[in-house]
């Protein structure tokens, strides 16, 4: 595991213990930030279910201004604290909360922090896909919102909620629903 580009590019990252978490691979990772491209410069970052913090490291390695890394797993977050310290990223330009994902996109209020992206990368072969993007669409709270994207395992993807409309983009064993607001 490496950031792939920006100011720590080529920097390694601490792995997983076990398999416990799955990381999202390189090739996923670079096809992401390239479908995000410029929207995740100055931008909050939300990395929900974060794993290793691969996600959210990337985009503050890019040019995002802050990142939330979201996980319910004790050790999911001790990693990714870990990682952002051996990457140097500054204090105070991320934050590491413990939460459900369901509970934590109930609490946030990101109309008071525009403008944000959102990245999900919850466990394969569960619903939680599915929820996390009915529950985006539930809240109607996209203002400032640039991007959002959940990942999912491509022999298992959620139907996608009519609104705001998602499209589907898959590499190998993962598949991309993303939703990109046209003024963003």
């Amino acid at each position: 595991m490496r950031v792939v580009a920006g100011r720590w590019r080529g920097r390694r990252l601490l792995p997983p213990p076990g398999d416990a978490i799955r990381p999202t691979a390189d090739r996923v990772k670079e096809a992401l930030f390239s479908i995000l491209g410029a929207r995740v410069t100055g931008a909050l970052f939300v990395d929900l279910c974060c794993g290793t913090g691969a996600l959210g490291i990337e985009a503050l390695s890019r040019g995002a201004s802050r990142a939330i890394f979201v996980d319910e797993a004790r050790t999911s977050l001790s990693l990714a604290g870990a990682n952002l310290e051996r990457c140097g990223a500054a204090p105070g330009t991320w934050v590491l909360e413990r939460s459900d994902a369901l509970a934590w996109l109930d609490r946030w209020r990101p109309e008071a922090e525009p403008p944000w992206v959102l990245v999900a990368d919850p466990p394969y072969r569960t619903a939680l896909a599915r929820h996390i993007m009915e529950r985006l669409g539930d809240h109607g709270h996209l203002a400032g919102c640039r991007a959002l994207v959940v990942e999912q395992g491509s022999g298992e993807t959620a139907p996608l909620p009519p609104d705001p409309p998602w499209q589907l983009r898959r590499y190998g064993q993962a598949t991309l629903a993303v939703w990109l607001p046209t003024e963003a």
